[in-house]
């Protein structure tokens, strides 16, 4: 009986051990609600619902008219996206998503009095479908191809556009590489509808948690038809610098709050030494 003490004290300092450590390297999953992006001419918001998935996206520079959007989306109540709604200068641009079995099946696009209502066809890691060019080119239809690194379509390798005519010319061509992250580490833009144009960039990132990427299920493939101006960020970090084509770096200066999510920034450009931006992070 003497050692019944010792024993006891033993199997409660090895019951309770375990949940303690638990309890000190558990870690918040925050929902992202806005991101303010301040730059010398212009706001910008992103909105997020609830579910952190992206609602809107708003400048100063859009048309007031408009309420400033720049973009507005759509979810089912199963949230998959189903559409969106842009504006560019005076345009104003529609465009659907249709589904079979939670796969997208068709694409709808109307915009300058066209529209285009085409099938999409998705085989493993491949993406394509065409639409009405007359808007661009007054003549020949668009094929686009989507490219992915993998079969599960989320991370794209290549975005090409191919005027559909006798010469099946490429008039747009992006291809995208990642690190071990999934993070883009560079992209290449070609752009060759008159004259050539070529476009580089290179992008380091933290450790650190990117509160959009967090939400991407179930609407990362149909963001790469909807998000027209490819403003949202959906690697898995957060860049903290990017470098372009004319050798400029912006480095981004982030503050964290202690479950290692951003909570405001700056960015800095490093030719001129003057801060272009800042932004700030706010959670449900």
């Amino acid at each position: 009986m003497k050692y019944l003490p010792h024993l006891l004290l033993a199997l409660f300092i090895f019951s309770c051990n375990p949940n303690d450590n638990q309890e000190t390297e558990q870690t918040n999953t925050l929902i992202i609600k806005e991101i303010i992006d301040i730059g010398e001419n212009y706001e910008r918001h992103f909105y997020f619902d609830s579910n952190g998935k992206l609602d809107s996206i708003t400048d100063t520079n859009a048309i007031p008219e408009y309420n400033n959007i720049l973009s507005k989306f759509e979810y089912s109540n199963d949230n998959t996206l189903i559409s969106a709604y842009h504006t560019a200068g005076t345009e104003e641009v529609f465009s659907n998503l249709s589904y079979v079995n939670s796969n997208i099946s068709n694409y709808d696009y109307i915009t300058l009095g066209s529209s285009t209502d085409t099938p999409v066809n998705i085989s493993e890691a491949f993406v394509n479908y065409t639409i009405d060019g007359s808007f661009a080119t007054e003549s020949e239809d668009i094929n686009v191809e989507l490219t992915f690194i993998s079969n599960n379509l989320e991370y794209l390798s290549q975005r090409k556009r191919t005027l559909d005519n006798t010469s099946n010319s490429t008039w747009y061509l992006v291809d995208y590489e990642y690190d071990n992250n999934f993070n883009i580490i560079s992209s290449h833009t070609t752009v060759n509808y008159g004259s050539q144009a070529d476009y580089y960039s290179t992008r380091v990132y933290d450790e650190k948690t990117n509160p959009i990427a967090e939400s991407m299920t179930n609407y990362r493939l149909a963001l790469y038809f909807l998000d027209d101006n490819n403003l949202v960020d959906m690697s898995t970090n957060n860049v903290i610098s990017k470098t372009n084509s004319q050798n400029v770096t912006s480095i981004y200066n982030y503050t964290y709050n202690n479950d290692n999510y951003p909570m405001s920034a700056t960015i800095t450009n490093t030719t001129t030494n003057e801060v272009t931006n800042t932004l700030s992070y706010i959670y449900y």
